[in-house]
């Protein structure tokens, strides 16, 4: 039995989504915060590439039949 498992094309996606959600979002809040009321800058700017990490991971996870 040989194991047929490889990175592909999803676990590229899941790295880029994984740089942007850890790297670029906190960079780019922290070199340019916005002119915005604290709840959204701190708060709601970083959940949306968190949440795009999370169906991505989810999306990467699920298995091709």
């Amino acid at each position: 039995m040989t194991d047929e498992r490889e990175f592909g094309r999803s676990g590229w996606l899941l790295v880029g989504a994984m740089v942007l959600a850890f790297v670029v979002a906190p960079l780019l809040i922290y070199l340019r915060p916005p002119a915005l009321p604290f709840k959204f800058s701190y708060l709601v700017l970083p959940l949306v590439p968190a949440l795009l990490l999370g169906a991505t991971a989810v999306w990467s996870a699920q298995k091709k039949m």
